[in-house]
Parts: C-alpha cells; sequence; structure tokens
C-alpha cells in the first residue's frame, strides 16, 4: 500500500507542476562582455497593459519582485540598442561591436522596395494567332503542380513545341485544384533571360488566354544571388492547365532592354 500511495503522489505533484503555465516572456542576449543576460517579462503585466486596466499582483508575487511594466519596457529597449554580435574575422581574430537592433528596425521599415516596377505592376493580354489543338499533345506529359508546390523550367534545344506555324518551345503544367496564385521568376544572367509568355488552357486543353509579359517587378543582382524578373499571376476558374513558351524561334532584344534568348530557367511557385 505504501508503494501505491508514493506512487500516487508522484503523480500528483507532476500534475501540479503542469498545471502552472510559464508566467511571461524571457528575453535572452549577450552584453559586451560575452555573458549572457536574462530578463524576464511577467505575464500579468503584459495582459494588464493591454486591457488598459491596473496591473494585477498575483497572491504569488511578493511586492518587492513587482516592476511596472513601462520600466520593463525601457529596459528592454535599452537593451536593444546595447546588442553586440561576435564573430570570427578574415584573420582568425574574435571581434564583438555592437549591433543597435532599434536603428536597425527603423531602417528595415523605411527602406525603398529593393526593386523596380515594371509594365505598370499588372501583366498584359496580347493576340497571336494560335491553334485550338496547338497544345494537346503535350498534356500527357504536363506535370502537376499543387498548392505550395514549385518547379524550375528550363528550356533547351530538346524542349517541346507548340503546334502552329513556327515550333515554339514550350512546357505544359497542370495545375492542381487547390492552386489560386502562381508566382514566376524568370533569372538574369548578365543581360540575358527567357522572355516567355504563358498560355491558359481549359481541362480540355483549348486556349483560354494568352499573357504577354508575365513579368511586374525586376530584381537586381546581389552578391548572394542573380537578378531576376518577377511577376504573380491570380488563377481564373476554368483555367486547368497553364503552357510556359517561348514566342521566338531566336535570340533577340526584349521590349526591357535584356536580352531574349532560348536557353534558361524559370522558376514557377504555386500558392
Amino acid at each position: 500500500m505504501q508503494k501505491y500511495a508514493l506512487i500516487y503522489l508522484l503523480v500528483m505533484m507532476l500534475a501540479a507542476c503542469q498545471g502552472q503555465p510559464g508566467k511571461g516572456e524571457l528575453y535572452v542576449y549577450t552584453d559586451a562582455q560575452g555573458n549572457l543576460v536574462s530578463i524576464e517579462k511577467p505575464e500579468e503585466t503584459k495582459s494588464a497593459e493591454s486591457d488598459g486596466k491596473a496591473p494585477i499582483l498575483m497572491l504569488d508575487q511578493p511586492l518587492e519582485d513587482y516592476r511596472p511594466s513601462g520600466e520593463i519596457d525601457q529596459e528592454l529597449e535599452d537593451k536593444e540598442r546595447d546588442r553586440f554580435i561576435t564573430y570570427v574575422d578574415e584573420s582568425g581574430e574574435l571581434v564583438s561591436r555592437q549591433l543597435d537592433m532599434v536603428a536597425e528596425k527603423n531602417a528595415q521599415r523605411s527602406a525603398a522596395p529593393d526593386y523596380a516596377e515594371i509594365s505598370g505592376g499588372e501583366f498584359l493580354e496580347t493576340y497571336r494567332t494560335i491553334r485550338q489543338d496547338c497544345c494537346r499533345h503535350l498534356l500527357e506529359q504536363a506535370i502537376e503542380l499543387s498548392s505550395g508546390a514549385e518547379i524550375l523550367i528550363t528550356f533547351d534545344r530538346d524542349s517541346p513545341v507548340m503546334l502552329g506555324d513556327e515550333p515554339l518551345k514550350a512546357q505544359v503544367l497542370k495545375l492542381a485544384e487547390d492552386v489560386s496564385t502562381l508566382d514566376l521568376r524568370a533569372f538574369i544572367r548578365k543581360q540575358d533571360y527567357v522572355a516567355a509568355q504563358l498560355l491558359w488552357l481549359d481541362d480540355d486543353g483549348r486556349p483560354l488566354l494568352l499573357i504577354d509579359q508575365p513579368f511586374n517587378r525586376k530584381y537586381p543582382e546581389t552578391w548572394y544571388r542573380y537578378g531576376y524578373l518577377q511577376g504573380t499571376l491570380p488563377r481564373e476558374p476554368g483555367q486547368r492547365h497553364l503552357v510556359v513558351f517561348l514566342p521566338y524561334l531566336q535570340e533577340q532584344p526584349s521590349t526591357d532592354g535584356l536580352q531574349a534568348v532560348l536557353k534558361g530557367e524559370l522558376l514557377l511557385s504555386a500558392q
């Protein structure tokens, strides 16, 4: 009986510990000397502040330990301005420098977008003579794209072609029912990129809508990435398949000042 009583007592103690939620937020940072410092912001102070009411002291919170929320917020802001980052430089030396997080956040909020708007910020519809059966032979090899997935579309000399007066290189995708938006990116290598057009098809492969310029933003090249063009396209009811194709047979100047080429990659993401 004593054995079972002891087990029961341990279970009750464990339940009591689990029944006490965390009392607040814990902020941890490293000071200039490399010491790890922790500041706890009580949950009672936070909830009282959001309700616009006076803070309520819990019975298990000693009065001398209570700190007004304004004092804690000010201390946290001061610590944000007094942070340090430590790293090893190219000579192998350990370097520590100050980092003003408040200034960093303000700079990020006020920074201008790192892209340039093109095409008035919207995609353009266009007209071209296209056969009704231009892409039906491609439907069997269409790759299905579901929401949250992405695919890298590559054009080369072995790419399939559309039926028509000109053998235009094309790739066909079948969109899952849960896809509502598409994000298309064309990578710029020096001043070259694949200037693709888009053709929406219905469930039977009949053309519905031709989009001439699917890009509305241009991102410059940085030290860690290529430059690229980006466009976001909504999916309308009845649009089942998407044909991504090159509307030219040889390299040529594009309308945006870049060079349209026959070989390159596009990244298509679905949401």
